[in-house]
């Protein structure tokens, strides 16, 4: 009887195991479709109401409850109260907010460097600047759809093969 318990317990765990892979998947997903949505917020604060970078940072920190919300905030203070200067500022907040993310160190370093093709440009060329960044997020989401569909059968299937291999082992 405690084998049988057993063998459906490392099914379960290794199904259990296998559904956490296609989540954090999901969630990576999930972040990149919310970081495209706040960055075209950011393109529309900086071209239509001719804001700064970290003024349209902290309206997006009052709009928005997104994970960087106090990373944004961060950022404002430190610019206009402490007078930092922007690129060093937002790797450093900005880089211990996608820290704990599930995002590639790709993605990661995209967002990071994001301030450096900036520069000293007017609000039109900067919001021009944010499109090449929203390109390449729509690219790794539309590659991240594709891939999660098929991906997320094969682990779950490889997932449920582990766990039954594993249990005819323990019977």
């Amino acid at each position: 009887m405690l084998r049988i318990a057993g063998s459906a317990l490392a099914v379960i765990g290794s199904v259990g195991f296998a559904w956490s892979l296609c989540r954090e998947s999901a969630r990576r997903l999930f972040l990149l479709k919310q970081l495209r949505s706040m960055l075209e917020s950011l393109q529309y604060y900086i071209a239509y109401q001719k804001a700064t970078i970290p003024e349209a940072l902290r309206k997006l920190a009052q709009k928005e409850e997104s994970p960087w919300k106090s990373a944004f905030e961060e950022i404002y203070e430190r610019i206009y109260e402490k007078g930092e200067n922007f690129p060093p500022v937002w790797r450093a907040c900005f880089g211990m907010a996608l820290e704990k993310e599930p995002l590639s160190g790709e993605e990661k370093e995209l967002l990071l460097d994001f301030p450096s093709n900036l520069g000293f440009m007017e609000e039109n060329a900067q919001a021009r600047a944010l499109d090449e960044l929203l390109r390449e997020i729509s690219l790794h989401i539309r590659e991240l759809e594709e891939e999660k569909r098929s991906k997320n059968k094969m682990i779950m299937s490889f997932g449920m093969a582990a766990g039954v291999l594993l249990s005819i082992l323990l019977l």
